[in-house]
């Protein structure tokens, strides 16, 4: 199984310089499962709305909430304390700036029993929870 962090759907609908490794993660999602928190939901509506607008931005997170092999977590209150102290370890100014959306991110990728998590985020590398692979 499989976490798509926002990068991924956001650089695939956006089409931006590398929409192609995106869809390649989509593919594999396709042929497999895949999870992503909620919060995915947030940050790729709030791109594509600034990006391109309200109508693109209902369609790319309907498109998202409408893919069979994908499962959408809702962040719990235990997702959001076990984020704050991966956070809290990963963290460090002007080095590794996880954020907590990412980190949240990280805590419901482990939490589910994820195997990898695809970025293009290079704050997600070197992480001890989870393979990571940085598109």
């Amino acid at each position: 199984m499989i976490f798509i962090d926002s990068w991924v759907w956001i650089e695939y609908f956006a089409e931006d310089e590398r929409w192609k490794k995106a869809e390649d993660v989509l593919k594999e999602l396709k042929e497999g499962r895949g999870i992503i928190s909620s919060l995915v939901l947030a940050e790729v509506r709030y791109r594509i709305l600034r990006k391109f607008g309200t109508e693109k931005a209902d369609r790319v997170v309907h498109t998202i909430e409408n893919f069979d092999t994908l499962q959408v977590v809702p962040v719990t209150a235990e997702a959001a304390k076990y984020g704050a102290d991966l956070r809290d370890k990963y963290y460090q100014r002007g080095e590794k700036e996880l954020s907590y959306a990412d980190a949240i991110h990280l805590a419901v990728a482990t939490m589910t029993g994820c195997d990898k998590l695809y970025s293009g985020d290079p704050d997600f590398e070197g992480l001890e929870e989870i393979k990571t692979e940085i598109l």
